[in-house]
């Protein structure tokens, strides 16, 4: 398995696809941001006009896009890649998306004899980069089997979840989590700087004791620094609670509901573009403090 397709190529899905360049694949990008295109097609990568001929010939085509909307013109579009694919080619789906698109374009792509493996990924644009990526897996065992090896170019660590769309179940379950770790460590920590607490002393204390969660340590690279580099939007975080709440809605779940309107409101202070971490801003406003690690 040589030649492959890689669809979205954004933070995540450039550096996935340049570990594949390196790593010796055939790679043949598409994406809408040329200027992207062009930065890999300088590594070694191919460039193509559309999903459709990117898909051409591939052996597995590789997604990395933002909404499911946008997966599905991908695979399922006049341009899409199911256009151009011969049986026993792989789809490879990286995005987060929800487990009934999942499904539903599984379905599409065994018509024409080409299996689906939903892989949604945390770790994050320095995972991608480093190759150390979590990769959360649902589809067959025996099709997962086929491309780990083109896998380990991108992760530290595989794990298969089940079936078809076990992986996004994963992936939206790990996100609510990290969402509603986001907003209480924003809430508690703004407010004990508010008291006159050291933001320092109460991210040591957390951190060695049971309060302690990579999240934490995260903030010390984002929200804490005067720079507040964006990794993760918010509207990406705010769409995969959205998907997630949606998933869920039989459920009472009261702390997500609650950390999604912390979300919109974000969102509705045009914070969209700024990092997750900086969803703690909110609270930052509202009690006139900086959460910000002394220079």
């Amino acid at each position: 398995m040589k030649n492959v397709a890689f669809i979205g190529i954004g933070k995540m899905g450039a550096q996935m696809a340049a570990r594949l360049v390196s790593a010796g694949f055939q790679v043949t990008v598409f994406d809408p941001n040329r200027s992207a295109v062009d930065e890999l097609v300088s590594k070694g990568a191919a460039a193509a006009a559309n999903p459709k001929s990117a898909a051409e010939g591939a052996d597995a085509v590789l997604f990395s896009l933002p909404t499911p909307a946008i997966l599905k013109s991908a695979i399922t579009g006049a341009d899409g890649v199911l256009a151009s694919l011969t049986k026993g080619a792989i789809l490879i789906d990286f995005s987060t998306v929800d487990p009934e698109t999942t499904k539903a374009l599984a379905a599409e792509a065994a018509k024409k004899g080409v299996d689906f493996l939903d892989a949604p990924v945390s770790g994050g644009v320095a995972g991608a980069t480093n190759g150390k990526l979590v990769v959360m897996v649902g589809g067959d065992a025996a099709v997962l089997e086929r491309v780990t090896p083109m896998l380990n170019n991108l992760a530290g660590r595989i794990v298969h979840c089940g079936a078809i769309g076990a992986g996004q179940l994963t992936k939206l379950s790990h996100n609510l989590v990290v969402a509603i770790n986001t907003v209480a460590l924003g809430e508690v920590l703004a407010a004990s700087v508010k008291a006159g607490g050291n933001l320092e002393v109460l991210c040591d204390v957390m951190s060695a004791g049971m309060a302690g969660s990579k999240m934490l340590d995260w903030f010390q690279k984002t929200l804490f620094t005067a720079e507040r580099p964006a990794f993760f939007a918010i509207d990406l975080m705010n769409k995969d609670l959205g998907l997630c709440l949606d998933e869920f809605s039989d459920y009472p779940m009261p702390l997500g509901q609650l950390v999604k309107q912390t979300y919109n409101a974000a969102r509705a202070k045009g914070m969209g573009g700024k990092d997750s971490t900086s969803v703690s801003e909110i609270y930052e406003e509202l009690l006139g403090v900086r959460l910000q690690a002394a220079a």
